[in-house]
């Protein structure tokens, strides 16, 4: 009799054992170390394990904690308790949440709901905290890439601005080629300027006034000749404006033109046209030493001497 339950209690201590060792899976990773790490109002928990590991993560209030569960894995029968009592964090907790699946849990107890970021790394898991600015929660995310801000557009150098035959012109150290090509823009009206000239920064505001007066005064004292050519319909409109060099040259009169109409252009004559002047002067017409007959007037006799 006693050895019939002899038997019946080594086969049920070895029943228990089969179930246990069943019970856990030989694939599952073991979480070996966890420790806390930084200071202050940052901390850094840092979760090893013997295999790549991925946590599943989640919030918790009353009380506030942040949870880390970790799938296919068993905590080390080494692993304690940790009473942390620093910054936000109070304690961190570790130990098996369940045995089939086995999954071991992390809990991080805090003093007050924290913002955080995780950030796995095969092997290892680092859980940051930081201190939420007072007044104000944050969610919690998993680390993510922020993309950077975008660049400020460069300010505006100038602003060309045509209604009902009224132009403002605004610059503030743009060249006159930019200007006028503005300009061009606003008005249409066509622009010709030497090739590589208007380079020069300029500072004005002129304007609104009527287009031709502004152009005129954006123009007076600059180093170009020009010609303003409004609409033959429309005087307040632009057609064309067009600048040479006053240092002259091929096409180049050297002359200012004034600010005209289109159907005035063709009244104004080119002065550069005109006949130019010969270098030698015409040849003067040959004196003659002796006092020229009157005209019509018949020719005198020879005086004879009268016979003695």
């Amino acid at each position: 009799m006693k050895t019939t339950a002899k038997v019946a209690l080594a086969f049920a201590v070895m029943l228990f054992a089969w179930r246990m060792q069943a019970g856990t899976d030989s694939s599952a990773a073991t979480i070996r170390s966890v420790s806390v790490l930084g200071a202050g109002s940052t901390l850094e928990v840092e979760v090893v394990a013997s295999k790549p590991i991925q946590p599943q993560a989640q919030t918790i209030t009353g009380p506030d904690r942040l949870i880390l569960d970790f799938p296919n894995t068993v905590p080390d029968t080494k692993l304690r308790n940790i009473n942390v009592d620093k910054g936000e964090l109070k304690q961190v907790r570790v130990g098996k949440f369940s045995s089939n699946p086995p999954v071991t849990r992390v809990v991080l107890d805090l003093k007050s709901a924290q913002p955080y970021q995780v950030f796995p790394a095969g092997k290892t898991v680092i859980v940051k905290l930081a201190a939420a600015p007072a007044g104000q929660t944050q969610p919690n995310t998993t680390a993510a890439a922020v993309p950077p801000p975008a660049p400020a557009p460069p300010p505006r150098k100038v602003e060309v601005s045509f209604s009902n035959g009224k132009l403002k012109i605004w610059a503030d150290k743009a060249t006159l080629a930019e200007v006028l090509t503005e300009v061009h823009h606003k008005t249409g009206a066509e622009v010709t300027i030497p090739p590589g000239a208007g380079q020069d920064p300029i500072v004005t505001d002129l304007g609104p006034a009527p287009a031709r007066e502004v152009l005129a005064k954006l123009l007076y004292g600059s180093s170009f000749n020009f010609v303003i050519i409004g609409s033959d319909n429309d005087p307040s409109q632009l057609r064309g404006i067009f600048l040479t060099s006053r240092q002259g040259g091929s096409g180049d009169s050297g002359m200012s033109y004034p600010a005209v109409q289109a159907a005035q252009v063709r009244e104004v004559p080119d002065q550069a046209m005109s006949t130019p002047e010969t270098d030698n002067p015409p040849e003067a017409a040959p004196t003659n030493t002796e006092p020229e007959m009157a005209p019509n007037q018949p020719a005198q006799p020879e005086e004879q001497t009268p016979p003695q």
